[in-house]
């Protein structure tokens, strides 16, 4: 690691003197349209400089409304577009430093006599597709409305969420980031709980990126970036949202957004409380031989939500600024649980056993980020940013139980249990990383960076029982532990972006190195491991023609079990029912080659291989002579799969799209244990409808399919839900109210079996999913920016939009 560390280094310092005079040129992208169905064909789109408005460089509109500006050296401008019939646009300052810019989409409007302001509204689709990535603009979405992060990624396309695993290409964990930055490791429970206390009015975009940069950790199938709200204007501004649902249960939800910006120093921040209330059954019915054992669960999860995220970011100088972010979440958690297990032999109830249990649970968890980001040279082609990120996660959890015994004819044959335990747990993770760009000619860029992450993980159990015929709880050594977990991630990186005429180059390799001590006392086990990896990243773009642009990608990625996924911590349900974590499970590992093609910069297919060696998942395991049935994770083989995707957008009418994502797959597994292979075949659909009904009030309709299927040990039964939204803009466009209902006819489940090793059992999980959601938003202050008029040529003065305002 040295070595690296003074390989990168020195590279740094010699690119820096070498290169920090040369000059690099960039483009601006971006679609005009009239209506929501015509294109601004031959419109004229010029580039000018901000300080005197002096043209530089004009290009037209293609038939389908599209431009582009290329050859753009660092700097900032404005874009004028011009159309005869129609008023002229303004954008607003457009800052190049050493990126490409992409404009949302214009509308213009037509030309009249009437000389009063106007302001210009940019309507973007819910769902975009670029080459490398797809993006949901969540303020377009009704259905979003009054949801949650985790709720709104259950209907994204290529997202999936099983168990609080959020997956991405068919079945790769996803690596979640929050404006770039990576969340640290945490379960899928605590990934769930965070995803949760973000509700959709903090939220401005989602990314959902397929082939990830090697400045982005090595872990995850791919990428899910969210990007918050945090406003470019000037000026205060602040919207605040109030939501309430109700069906099966209730969910209330309040939040506020702020922003203040001043010249040099910009404040931002959001609060939301979420108080809901849900319900879980889970029924699982497993034969052994002559015996069945039939679970029947029914879990009433009762949670109170604090989420908050708050920052300042203040300029040095214009090409110089510092932050500080700390975002975080407190909950307070009650949930009920009835538990009823009935023992049956050749068909004959034998006897029943009830646990009823209530957990009373308080989890915190605060992230502080400290950060900088520079440009150097005369035309900034050299950039330079640090992180210091430091997270806390606190947990503690008190679980009640009660068990009972009866016969067939309920009369209870022995005494009552009585257990309870404590689990508290708390993880501390610092993460320090440094970033560098360097220009190298026109078009080419060599990025570099390097990061170091540590973690410490503490948890322990104390699990103690009585009769009822004893008045003092005694410990159960059996169940009693102390579990710590340590783990140091060291990694560097070199990523060189370049063009070659019309062809786009991406080389990128990430190295890692990694090294974990995993302890528990009861029972005496430790693990320890070091490995060092090497994950390379390639993507090639090439525009076939004037519609067509296709993407060739190959990357090599890795999953590291979770903190919780290594904890060896016993959870009791009831005699014949535990659950367990893996200390010694693996990472596995995966490569992924991939084509894709975007037509029109609209359509989207996707082609894909992936490989994934010691594929890990949870599993369930048996042992027939005590018929203890066991949850726990295991890697258990190699993993093929063949993917084909397509994502569609469909102008129906001038007031009907819709939006179509099409997955379909054909997986195969190769098992460790001696286990048959097992091939399965996967389709989902996933269709988004919007209905612009009048100038104010829109609908929205979702449905989704995937057929049955066959994932790690688990044979799924097909599933669908379907949601639908109105929503009407009111108070002068500066207020919203919408309503939905999700799963509307509460088909949304989880229909299972599994024939695994000497398993034969079936599963249904059905979590609380349908409930009517009314939505307010209310938004305030300076929504936009009016910049001081500027001189063109033309004799009357131009005002100058931002190029988009309030989507409702």
């Amino acid at each position: 690691m040295k070595f690296l560390t003074g390989f990168f280094l020195t590279g740094i310092i010699a690119i820096t003197y070498s290169f920090s005079y040369a000059q690099s040129s960039y483009s601006i992208t971006g679609r005009v349209i009239v209506t929501n169905t015509l294109f601004a064909e031959g419109a004229t789109i010029s580039l000018l400089q901000h300080s005197d408005s002096s043209a530089v460089k004009s290009t037209v509109c293609n038939n389908q409304g599209v431009f582009e500006l290329k050859g753009i050296t660092p700097g900032n401008y404005i874009v004028l577009i011009n159309k005869l019939g129609y008023k002229k646009f303004y954008s607003s300052l457009i800052r190049i430093v050493n990126n490409n810019i992409h404009l949302p989409d214009v509308l213009l409007l037509p030309a009249t006599n009437d000389l009063k302001e106007v302001t210009i509204t940019a309507k973007r689709d819910y769902i975009e597709v670029r080459p490398d990535k797809t993006i949901l603009n969540v303020d377009r979405s009704i259905l979003a409305a009054g949801n949650s992060v985790f709720d709104i990624l259950g209907t994204a396309p290529g997202v999936r969420i099983l168990d609080n695993g959020i997956y991405v290409k068919g079945g790769q964990k996803a690596l979640i980031a929050i404006d770039g930055k990576p969340i640290g490791q945490l379960t899928d429970e605590q990934l769930a709980d965070l995803l949760k206390s973000y509700q959709s009015s903090m939220i401005s975009q989602i990314e959902i990126i397929s082939n990830p940069p090697a400045r982005y950790d090595a872990s995850g199938g791919g990428v899910i970036n969210i990007i918050l709200k945090k406003s470019k204007d000037y000026g205060f501004k602040a919207n605040i949202t109030e939501s309430a649902a109700a069906g099966q249960d209730y969910k209330l939800n309040s939040g506020i957004n702020l922003d203040y910006r001043m010249k040099n120093l910009n404040f931002f921040g959001n609060y939301n409380f979420n108080d809901s209330k849900t319900p879980r059954v889970l029924d699982i019915d497993r034969t052994i031989g002559q015996t069945a054992l039939n679970e029947n669960y029914l879990g009433v999860t009762h949670l109170l939500n604090n989420g908050f995220n708050g920052g300042i970011d203040y300029n040095l100088s214009p090409k110089q600024t510092v932050g500080v972010l700390m975002y975080g979440y407190h909950n307070q958690v009650d949930i009920n649980k009835s538990n009823t297990t009935d023992i049956l032999n050749q068909g004959v109830l034998d006897s029943d056993i009830t646990t009823n249990s209530h957990i009373n649970r308080s989890i915190t968890s605060l992230n502080y980020d400290f950060n900088y980001k520079g440009s150097f040279g005369k035309e900034s082609n050299t950039t330079l940013s640090a992180n210091f990120d430091y997270s806390t996660y606190r947990r503690y959890s008190t679980e009640l139980l009660e068990n009972n015994f009866f016969d067939p004819d309920g009369i209870q044959y022995r005494d009552p249990f009585f257990y309870i335990d404590n689990s508290p747990s708390q993880i501390n993770v610092r993460s320090e990383r440094i970033d560098f760009t360097q220009a190298l000619s026109k078009t080419g860029t060599l990025g570099l960076g390097l990061r170091n992450d540590q973690a410490n993980s503490n948890n322990k159990i104390d699990f103690q029982q009585r009769s009822s015929a004893d008045s003092v709880y005694t410990p159960v050594p059996s169940l009693t532990d102390h579990f710590t977990y340590n783990e140091r991630i060291n990694a560097a990186y070199v990523n060189y972006d370049d063009k070659f005429n019309n062809t786009g180059i991406s080389l990128g390799l990430r190295a890692e190195q990694t090294t974990s001590l995993a302890e528990s006392l009861n029972p005496n086990k430790t693990s320890s491991n070091s490995y060092f990896d090497l994950f390379p990243n390639v993507e090639i773009t090439q525009p076939l023609d004037k519609d067509n642009t296709f993407v060739l990608a190959y990357n090599r990625r890795l999953t590291r079990p979770q903190y919780q996924d290594l904890n060896p911590f016993v959870a009791y349900v009831d005699e014949y029912s535990y659950s367990t974590g893996n200390t010694f499970l693996k990472p596995e590992y995966f490569t992924t080659y991939q084509v894709t093609d975007v037509f029109k910069q609209k359509y989207k297919l996707d082609l894909s291989v992936e490989v994934t060696n010691d594929f890990f998942v949870p599993i369930f395991q048996q042992n027939d002579a005590t018929k203890v049935f066991t949850s726990t994770i295991s890697n258990i083989g190699t993993r093929y799969e063949y993917d084909a995707e397509a994502t569609l957008p469909v102008d129906i009418t001038k007031w009907w799209n819709a939006n179509v994502y099409f997955y379909g797959s054909y997986q195969r597994y190769v098992y460790y244990s001696g286990n048959p292979d097992k091939a399965t075949t996967d389709f989902e659909i996933k269709v988004t409808q919007n209905f612009t009904i009048t100038n104010s009030i829109r609908a929205e309709l979702f449905t989704g399919w995937e057929s049955p299927t066959y994932y790690g040990i688990k044979q799924y039964a097909d599933e669908w839900s379907t949601r639908a939204g109105v929503s009407k803009s009111i108070l002068d466009d500066n207020g919203s109210i919408k309503l939905s209902i999700s799963d509307i006819f509460n088909s949304q489940d989880y229909r299972y079996t599994s024939q695994y090793q000497n398993l034969n059992l079936s599963g249904f999980e059905k979590p609380g999913s349908r409930f009517v959601t009314a939505t307010f938003t209310y938004r305030f202050g300076k929504q936009t920016v009016q910049n001081n008029k500027r001189s063109s040529g033309n004799a009357d003065g131009q005002k100058r939009l931002s190029p988009s305002t309030n989507d409702n």
